[in-house]
């Protein structure tokens, strides 16, 4: 910190000529011309009007450096709001604005607190000149201001209180449901508010935001299968999702249907189930109803035998008792048994509309002028088509490949994009020597919160790669020795559907 904090009247401050926001200005008078095309006279007066309700922001200091030759302070950070603060207190020296941003003027000058002298940081150019960069440059790698994504914004809506969107109460409740899966990675935060909040889309599927309830776990999986559709189509299509699902009507006229053929098929199936389930229950009815008059049948004999032999000892019907009451508790475990197979076979049917191996890869932005992009959309599209197609059943070893090519490629691709948090270097200088996948992964876990500063895709990345023998080292021996070792077709369209695919979209988007 060279400069000092000084109070220092308005009338001494000027504009800056050289504002990067417009061309340079020749004068006082020039420059606050400038500056109001450039930003726009109705933004200028939201300024003006916040000003004067909250005053100057006091994380947000005025920087200033003092010229000898104009004797006065040049304002190098902040010149909006010091034009701003002009207009209100000498309205009339801004003639060259229309007489309705004028008028408004005269209307919020006319409810005081406006400030005639403001605090400002003083100091040399050099150093105004680097706060100006910081400020405006973006993020910068984490050296400049961030700026919150829609889903921060809206967490800091919902936490002072204020009304929840849809898209936040979406977001929320597939996290809490499905384990942290982050829906954004498919769809952004924006464009879910935009497509289902419609109010077609909303109704059909059931959602009130007003009641939380509605965000069921049936309704989230749908909103997560009809995220990874849409996101298809526009793959396919070679359309970005903003434009293909567009305007009310366009959203309407693609995704009703969809929701409809969706919701039907899943009544059918619940019908079936349903169906297959009373069947069996019946045919359990009967099953018990023959024994019982078997049972019945063969009690009656056995009476009649004691009774005509005179009776059993003790030590026989104890005998006799026990082994009964072992078989009695034998049937009742395998019983229960068979209950809990049951139970447990339809609690797995939950993957059941989930997209078919990497259904919604989102690949389409991928720059077809970056040589680094190639090798990555390549693969894309042949998983793509083994997806579309349904394949992998009829060539495990093919899928099995492209599988272990995607990982490799989308790490390598995604190294050669992002810094290491907190140096000027990109990943790839730190992997770029290595030969193997293992050795590659390796680096990444022993270095993974440099590497990936997203929270769920560290908690992906481990729970996928944590172990290598269990997920990619299978992928290796079947590329390698396919005549001893091929992985089922269901392990690996299971795959994607433990994170890989939406790692493997955070890799390459």
């Amino acid at each position: 910190m060279r400069g000092t904090i000084r109070e220092i009247k308005v009338g001494k401050l000027l504009n800056y000529y050289e504002n990067p926001r417009h061309a340079i200005g020749s004068d006082e008078e020039d420059t606050l011309k400038k500056l109001f095309a450039a930003v726009g006279n109705q933004y200028m007066l939201n300024l003006a009007e916040d000003i004067q309700k909250n005053g100057l922001l006091g994380n947000q200091q005025i920087v200033a450096v003092y010229s000898e030759d104009e004797q006065k302070y040049v304002v190098y950070e902040g010149n909006r709001r010091i034009a701003a603060i002009k207009m209100l207190l000498d309205i009339d020296s801004f003639g060259f604005l229309d007489r309705a941003t004028l008028d408004r003027a005269r209307r919020i000058a006319q409810e005081g607190g406006i400030p005639d002298t403001v605090n400002c940081y003083v100091t040399d150019e050099q150093e105004a000149f680097l706060i100006m960069e910081r400020v405006h440059s973006g993020e910068d790698k984490g050296r400049g201001t961030k700026q919150w994504t829609p889903r921060e914004k809206e967490a800091f809506i919902v936490r002072q209180g204020n009304k929840k969107s849809l898209s936040y109460l979406v977001s929320f409740y597939i996290k809490k449901y499905f384990e942290g899966f982050d829906i954004t990675l498919v769809l952004p935060f924006t464009t879910i508010q935009r497509i289902f909040n419609n109010r077609e889309v909303k109704n059909m599927i059931g959602l009130d935001v007003s009641d939380e309830s509605t965000f069921t776990r049936e309704k989230m999986q749908l909103i997560i299968d009809a995220s990874q559709w849409i996101a298809a189509e526009a793959n396919a299509s070679g359309i970005a999702v903003t434009r293909l699902f567009n305007k009310a009507r366009m959203i309407e006229d693609k995704l009703l249907p969809w929701l409809r053929d969706y919701m039907q098929n899943c009544a059918d199936k619940a019908g079936k189930k349903d169906a297959e389930a009373q069947t069996q229950q019946d045919e359990t009815a009967e099953t018990a109803e023959a024994g019982d008059a078997e049972n019945s049948d063969e009690g009656a004999s056995t009476a009649a035998d004691s009774g005509a032999n005179g009776g059993t000892n003790a030590s026989d019907q104890n005998d006799h008792g026990a082994a009964g009451s072992g078989n009695s508790n034998g049937s009742g475990s395998e019983s229960a048994g068979s209950t809990g197979s049951a139970a447990a076979g339809a609690g797995s049917g939950g993957n059941r509309n989930l997209p078919y191996f990497f259904q919604g890869l989102q690949y389409g932005e991928l720059n077809p002028n970056d040589a680094d992009t190639h090798g990555v959309a390549a693969v894309c599209r042949e998983l793509q088509l083994f997806s579309d197609r349904k394949l992998v059943v009829a060539c495990p070893i093919a899928a099995s490949s492209l599988v272990r090519a995607i990982i490799e490629q989308a790490i390598k691709y995604y190294s050669k994009k992002h810094y290491i948090q907190g140096q000027d270097k990109l990943i790839w200088e730190d992997i770029k020597n290595l030969t193997k996948l293992s050795k590659i992964i390796d680096k990444y876990k022993q270095n993974l919160h440099n590497y990936i500063t997203d929270t769920y895709m560290r908690q992906y990345f481990m729970a996928l790669f944590g172990n290598y023998g269990d997920n990619i080292d299978p992928l290796n021996w079947v590329i390698h020795r396919p005549a001893e070792f091929q992985l089922d077709a269901t392990t690996l369209i299971e795959l994607p559907r433990k994170g890989l695919l939406a790692l493997i979209n955070f890799f390459i988007t």
